[in-house]
């Protein structure tokens, strides 16, 4: 680009109408000023085209980084971008850690490489990975990693609520993956049912809790199994619409559901 550049530049002089020594000193003069610019230009577009270098992130330094990167990015609201419409995400600062993380993957573009590769019908739509070759090339760039629960009794699956994928297996901590969530659905569930649930499962609701799971439902039974790291606050009806696509067997879509998030704020 720098040799078009200046062969245009050149040109400019090549074809003044008039040759004469003191326009072919302005000409020289005019050319220089240009070619001045077009160097310092060039070598601004090389410094802003510089690659950041990011630390690769591992268990052993997950928290430290994670707590710092918070601390510098204090974003909240991201944004879902797929074939159905947009979903707006608002983050909970109460699971700083799990917040750092996804902003600090969408601000690297690892979500841009992914889609919605699970749709449970009336149960979650579940995105963050995919099996192309770019995205796992990424994945395994930026770290094999998983992040610390951080279990809130204020942070439950309600309708809506949006939370952290993880293994079941050998992972007795309940620790996150970095990279995958879902979007919970569920139905209303009657009193009935959510005091049948606390004894089982030793949880307790306030009474404002309580009437989320009967009135808008959730997925009660979720809760202190996996981190809820946020909820929607805009386009549910877009989860909504996007639950209803065919899948297979192993609830994968049938047709892919790309997606793209960005920071709003």
């Amino acid at each position: 680009m720098y040799r078009f550049i200046l062969l245009v530049i050149l040109s400019m002089g090549w074809i003044s109408c008039e040759n004469t020594p003191t326009r072919k000193k302005e000409t020289a003069a005019k050319t220089d000023s240009l070619l001045t610019e077009v160097k310092q230009t060039s070598k601004k577009e090389i410094t802003s085209k510089k690659e950041v270098t990011y630390p690769r992130i591992t268990n052993q330094n997950v928290v430290e980084f994670l707590t710092e990167y918070g601390k510098e990015n204090p974003e909240t609201i991201i944004r879902l971008t797929c074939p159905y419409g947009d979903i707006d995400i608002k983050l909970y600062r109460n699971t700083p850690l799990h917040r750092a993380d996804m902003i600090y993957l969408t601000k690297r573009g690892y979500f841009d490489l992914t889609q919605f590769y699970r749709v449970s019908k009336n149960f979650v739509d579940q995105a963050g990975n995919s099996d192309e070759w770019d995205c796992q090339e990424m994945r395994a760039e930026i770290g094999g990693y998983t992040l610390p629960a951080e279990f809130n009794s204020t942070n439950i699956h309600k309708y809506g609520a949006v939370a952290m994928a993880r293994r079941y297996d050998k992972n007795p901590s309940k620790r996150s993956s970095p990279f995958e969530f879902y979007i919970a659905l569920g139905h209303p569930y009657n009193t009935k049912e959510i005091r049948a649930h606390e004894r089982e499962f030793g949880t307790s609701y306030s009474e404002e809790q309580k009437e989320i799971y009967r009135t808008i439902g959730g997925l009660p039974y979720l809760d202190q199994q996996h981190t809820v790291i946020g909820e929607v606050i805009a386009g549910m009806e877009v989860a909504q619409e996007l639950n209803k696509v065919k899948v297979d067997k192993r609830e994968w879509p049938l047709t892919e559901i790309p997606l793209t998030i960005k920071v709003l704020r």
